[in-house]
């Protein structure tokens, strides 16, 4: 991969432009101070042994022992004669025949090959390091292209090459946040299916009602002479049909809720009988209308976590459906029992009975039983399902035809 050159890699390039010079300075720098070291050290040597010549022998003349000190008169039968000497006597047995002219051809060789191998050290570790940079460049340029992605709704979830570097991390958060996101437009789209149900089935159960509202204002705009008794017939068929749209609505939309997550339910510590208590008084009317009569039989201390008021809504949809199957003079009996592993509430009627084929279909939106009375809608249960199952819990229905409906409600701990 091409590296662009950013202001970093600049940076980075002149950095190690810098570092080579100054490297190569450093050291031809010493490489001069030795070398003008082992020259003052040759000529002290020298100095000294023309000093002891001149003490030793006063009758040679100077010009004749510089001559001897003139490396460049020796050749290298002279050098080796010399060398043979020395070697008897043991003298300068680590230098030997070596004059310091070779030796400062040696340190300009020596010299010449350190600088030929700092630079192909740093050639070499200058194309290793734009090589991690080529690479670090393609993972970067394939986390922007992916982020690209992620931005046009491509969520594309791979971990390939997921090697422990220092861009692990980023990608490792980078694929966190496309799970999260992908989970989020898929909570986004259920939500916006849920509505689009809804709206749909709102309208189609909304058709009927309407339609008969319609009918009924129409005769009552058209008909002037219209007895007050009629009249009065056909507004109250009017409120009890706009009661019974108002209710479908409000029902609708808080299945809509639940079935697409948007519900925060809250958490608390309740007793089992509190609700239980709170239904019945909410249906006294309605039991006592039917003649139904209620048994409630409360575990004592049977407590669960739960949203009270949602969880009121479930219940008291349970107990209105158990009322509406009980014949009159009947009971519906609600009971509670806990354990370690979950708190259950039961409620029994005395009706008819479901069949199996029934009890399939019980909880499906908008279904009527056999025996539902003329006005159920059929969404009651559906609300009831969605809002148990939410916290933690599930309804199991237990029938027989001619021995009555139980309904249980178990809520885990």
């Amino acid at each position: 991969m091409r590296l662009r050159w950013n202001v970093e890699l600049k940076k980075l390039f002149w950095g190690l432009l810098m570092f080579m010079a100054v490297g190569f300075i450093l050291g031809n720098l010493g490489m001069e101070i030795f070398k003008n070291y082992m020259r003052y050290e040759n000529s002290m040597l020298m100095g000294n042994v023309l000093a002891k010549v001149k003490e030793n022998y006063p009758q040679v003349p100077e010009e004749e022992l510089i001559i001897l000190f003139n490396t460049s008169e020796f050749g290298s039968a002279d050098q080796n004669l010399g060398w043979d000497v020395m070697a008897r006597y043991g003298v300068f047995e680590e230098f030997g025949s070596r004059t310091f002219t070779r030796q400062e051809n040696m340190l300009k060789h020596l010299q010449l090959g350190s600088n030929l191998f700092l630079l192909a050290l740093f050639l070499t570790g200058v194309a290793g390091i734009f090589c991690y940079l080529g690479k670090r460049q393609k993972v970067i340029s394939g986390l922007q292209e992916y982020m690209e992605q992620l931005g046009q709704g491509k969520y594309r979830l791979e971990l390939e090459n997921n090697a422990d570097d220092e861009l692990s991390g980023l990608r490792n958060e980078i694929y966190r946040l496309t799970i999260f996101l992908k989970e989020q437009a898929a909570l986004a789209q259920k939500q916006r299916k849920a509505l689009a149900d809804s709206v749909a089935n709102i309208s189609h159960q909304l058709k009927t009602p309407l339609t008969s509202i319609t009918v009924l204002v129409d005769n009552l705009d058209g008909d002037e002479e219209m007895d007050a008794d009629t009249r009065h017939h056909f507004l109250s068929e009017i409120i009890r049909q706009l009661s019974g749209m108002s209710w479908l609505i409000a029902t609708m939309l808080k299945l809509s809720r639940i079935e697409a997550g948007v519900v925060e339910l809250k958490r608390e510590k309740i007793p089992v009988g509190k609700i239980v208590e709170e239904c019945m008084q909410r249906l006294e009317s309605a039991a006592e209308w039917r003649g139904v009569r209620w048994q409630a039989r409360l575990q004592e201390d049977a407590a669960f976590t739960v949203d009270e008021n949602w969880t009121l809504e479930a219940l008291c949809n349970i107990m209105k459906n158990a009322i509406e199957h009980s014949p009159e003079g009947g009971a519906v009996t609600i009971s509670t029992a806990e354990n370690e592993i979950y708190t259950e509430i039961c409620v029994s009627d005395e009706g008819a009975g479901i069949t199996k084929e029934e009890r399939e279909k019980l909880f499906r939106r908008f279904y009527r039983g056999s025996t539902a009375p003329e006005d159920s809608v059929g969404i009651g249960l559906s609300l009831s399902k969605a809002i148990v199952e939410e916290q933690n819990g599930h309804i199991v229905v237990e029938s027989e035809e001619g021995q009555g409906t139980r309904f249980l409600l178990k809520f885990m701990k």
